[in-house]
């Protein structure tokens, strides 16, 4: 019982420490890797094309979420202090949304000016968080390693989701032409929504699992299954790129393929999710 209490202690600590993180400190490094790399890139903002647009937007966008964020941490430590129920759920979906998006707010450092993004800072942050609560949480031994690899699969395929809905987007923009009559970029029509969906449901699936949920392992094969659906065409449909690796360093493959990556991890959490004996570890019996 005195374990107990102080592991639910640390999580409290573990989600202020965030949420206040998020809110007064994540700005600022959030404002500092979007807007340098889009300055420097575009030559001090005077020549701004689709890429930069298309992170300015999306970024933009999230920077509203990332504050309600920290802000919604902060206003449930307290509940999670006092052991409500509904407020663990809660609070890993809140951290997962962080680590998920600030993986592609400072893709762009790391591709271009070959840095450690500061926005990966708050990456790190909640990541660590989120598998701090997992593993505090009071659950069987078996129970919390497979919630492990399929929160960690789940987290890895919204940030790849994450980062291929703004690159089909940039696509589009930069020639929407292209888009109607190229069939290498047409498929980014499809495919970039699908990527989008991604994210949605990685997001709902981990809130829904960590209720012990049917409804979250059925979200969670979605998420395996939209995001293969999605990557695959789109891989096998454009020029193969080596996009997970400096260029000329390998040789250009599906184990340098993002998208085929990604596809395959989708796969992978669906067969774990498929196993009988997995599925009664995550979902409650009276589900």
């Amino acid at each position: 019982m005195k374990e107990k209490k102080i592991n639910w202690k640390i999580m409290v600590a573990a989600v202020l420490l965030v949420g206040l993180f998020v809110v007064f400190v994540s700005p600022g490094l959030f404002d500092t890797t979007m807007s340098q790399l889009i300055m420097k890139q575009s030559k001090q903002a005077t020549t701004l094309n689709a890429g930069h647009l298309s992170r300015l937007y999306v970024g933009s966008l999230y920077s509203g979420v990332e504050m309600l964020v920290g802000l919604a941490l902060v206003a449930i430590s307290a509940a999670l202090y006092t052991e409500k129920k509904w407020a663990w759920p809660i609070a890993m979906v809140l951290l997962s949304i962080p680590a998920i998006a600030n993986g592609y707010i400072g893709l762009g450092w790391l591709e271009n000016l070959k840095q450690f993004p500061p926005a990966y800072i708050t990456f790190f942050l909640s990541l660590i968080a989120f598998w701090v609560l997992l593993f505090l949480k009071e659950n069987d031994k078996k129970v919390k390693h497979l919630m492990f690899w399929v929160y960690t699969l789940l987290g890895m395929l919204g940030a790849q989701g994450f980062m291929l809905f703004p690159h089909a987007l940039r696509v589009i923009l930069k020639s929407p032409a292209d888009a109607l009559l190229n069939p290498a970029n047409a498929v980014l029509l499809r495919t970039g929504p699908m990527m989008f969906m991604v994210v949605i449901l990685a997001v709902l699936a981990i809130y829904n699992l960590s209720q012990r949920k049917v409804a979250g392992w059925y979200m969670a094969i979605l998420t395996g299954a939209v995001m293969a659906f999605g990557a695959f065409p789109a891989h096998y449909a454009r020029p193969l790129v080596a996009s997970l690796v400096p260029k000329g360093t390998l040789v250009a493959s599906v184990f340098t393929s993002t998208y085929w990556m990604a596809g395959l991890q989708g796969i992978i959490l669906v067969v774990l999710l498929l196993i009988p004996s997995f599925k009664a570890l995550l979902v409650d019996e009276a589900e």
